[in-house]
């Protein structure tokens, strides 16, 4: 009699309703990326990871050579030359190089094996190939994001400082004339502006063309500036307080 009455009553067949329901929907979510996507997306991340991976390793073994080469160049002439001039603008020429080399080691962008640590994750089953895919979609747009980060006016302001101080020591401390110091500091802006501007952006133009083929959103990739602002007002003062 009681279960009767448990069957007819409205508010157990409305429970019962909504947990069919979410069964069903939580079902249909799980299957809502087919297994042969699941493969389809782990492959073409695996060679987008693979392509960002040699552009970093091609920049940053390449930038090291040559400033390795300037700085080597430029200490034999300056250990080898009696003209006073040309011994100061190499003295200074292989101290900015050789700062240089030091700013590859402190860079965002460093040579690593990523991608083999990517292909060695498991995938023999459909909820290891979910943990790798999560995994490789979250490593793909950390480096966009880091890409977007490199560039920005933060990036610029060390390499700036030291061809400032290498312009003012050519200018000031060797008493050479200031446009021997504005030659100076114009000459290792170029090398290293040239350094920032030439880094790689795969990670961003591949998880680009992942969000084209596969669907979703690219904003996930792109780095955006947040800003933020309030009011402040107080006892004898009031303005605008930006963040940024």
């Amino acid at each position: 009699m009681q279960q009767n009455m448990l069957h007819s009553c409205p508010a157990f067949k409305l429970i019962t309703m909504m947990v069919l329901v979410s069964l069903f929907a939580s079902d249909a979510t799980a299957q809502s990326v087919p297994d042969s996507t699941v493969h389809q997306r782990i492959n073409f991340l695996q060679k987008s990871i693979n392509h960002d991976q040699k552009a970093t390793n091609q920049w940053w073994y390449g930038w090291m050579a040559g400033y390795g080469a300037l700085t080597a160049g430029q200490a034999a002439v300056w250990y080898s030359s009696d003209d006073t001039g040309l011994r100061q603008d190499m003295a200074t020429g292989a101290a900015t190089t050789f700062l240089g080399m030091i700013g590859q080691f402190v860079s965002a962008y460093q040579p690593q094996h990523f991608a083999e640590k990517f292909s060695q994750l498991p995938e023999g089953s459909l909820a290891e190939r979910e943990i790798k895919l999560s995994q490789m979609e979250k490593f793909l747009t950390d480096r966009s994001l880091m890409e977007v980060e490199a560039r920005k006016w933060k990036a610029h302001l060390p390499s700036l400082g030291v061809n400032l101080a290498s312009g003012l020591v050519t200018w000031v401390g060797f008493h050479r004339t200031v446009w021997d110091g504005v030659a100076n500091f114009a000459l290792n802006c170029v090398i290293s502006e040239s350094q920032i501007r030439t880094q790689p952006l795969r990670a961003k133009k591949e998880l680009k063309r992942y969000h084209e083929r596969f669907g979703g959103t690219e904003a996930a990739g792109i780095y955006r500036r947040e800003i933020n602002y309030n009011f402040i007002v107080s006892a004898g003062q009031a303005g605008i307080r930006i963040v940024f």
